[in-house]
């Protein structure tokens, strides 16, 4: 297992360093420490905020706002949804008179192809049979289970996207009006939760990771750790990442079976396709234990039974 500690020069980082302590050249890996919109709840248990207006992740503006479809206009202070997706972005040129463009990602050339891992969809069915309940119940079983398909896209649809976008508002502006894309279609369309605990991606403190409560239960899970370990195994150097590719191989050691689908082209089908690469989508519940090369990451890790 490896050791965390903290260091807090010239900011707070999350110091991961090897077990072998007899090594004075081993790996040392540092993590820029992200404090948590929802509050240090892992040394508090249950201290966080559930407010949908966190202000950490929302600002307050006056804006004209024309209720229920009337044709009364008051203004009024409303939250408006902070983006990060644009922060630092690579701007280009817009066709816009109101500059909505200027910070908008550009899309790779590949956007909206295929992205093909190889072992990707073996390993999700090897997880999902074993692990299948615990999925349902954090609502994300339907989301990672339609990864298991590949899909055609529409090039004007994704056009006409980036064209109605505005970023200052996350927002697509119409000729109907200004609208955008709810919560709730999030849900109907990936299956995601909307509602529950707020989901919050950052970089604990290594006293996050090891703190335990009066009953010498671990705060955040012991999974946390485990993942954090097997990063330090597999970030190169001090590029702190590790791509897609490398991950899934690392997780999952069994044989491959998909090869990889031929790119999907934009264009509107009359008919189904007699012949897709997808997987196979059937997930069977008779599961064989893992061999030892398939168990070998859980043993790397030191994870327990």
């Amino acid at each position: 297992m490896m050791r965390f500690r903290n260091r807090y020069s010239p900011h707070p980082l999350l110091e991961i360093v090897g077990d072998d302590q007899q090594n004075p050249n081993a790996k040392v890996l540092l993590l820029e420490v992200q404090p948590s919109a929802i509050g240090v709840f892992s040394l508090v248990s249950g201290a966080y905020d559930e407010s949908f207006l966190l202000k950490e992740w929302s600002k307050m503006d006056t804006k004209d706002v024309m209720r229920n479809f009337s044709s009364k206009v008051t203004s009024m202070k409303v939250p408006l949804l902070k983006s990060a997706i644009y922060h630092d972005a690579t701007s280009s040129k817009s066709s816009h008179s109101d500059g909505s463009f200027n910070n908008w990602r550009v899309p790779s050339s590949k956007f909206g192809n295929v992205c093909y891992t190889p072992g990707y969809w073996e390993w999700v069915e090897d997880v999902f049979p074993r692990h299948k309940e615990i999925l349902e119940l954090i609502k994300v079983y339907d989301a990672v289970y339609t990864s298991l398909f590949t899909y055609d896209y529409d090039n004007n649809v994704l056009h006409a996207f980036c064209e109605l976008w505005r970023s200052s508002t996350n927002a697509l502006s119409t000729f109907i009006g200004v609208i955008s894309i709810s919560l709730w279609d999030l849900q109907a369309i990936g299956g995601l939760p909307v509602q529950g605990h707020f989901y919050d991606k950052v970089v604990p403190s290594a006293k996050e990771l090891t703190q335990t409560d009066t009953q010498k239960e671990f705060l955040l899970r012991q999974s946390c750790r485990y993942l954090f370990s097997a990063f330090y195994i597999l970030a190169k150097d001090d590029l702190q990442e590790v791509s897609v590719h490398d991950w899934v191989k690392f997780w999952f050691r069994g044989p491959n079976e998909y090869a990889e689908p031929p790119q999907k082209v934009s264009k509107v089908r009359a008919t189904k396709p007699r012949l897709n690469h997808n997987s196979s989508g059937h997930i069977d519940s008779n599961f064989l234990p893992r061999t030892d090369k398939e168990n070998a990451p859980f043993v790397e890790l030191d994870v327990e039974e």
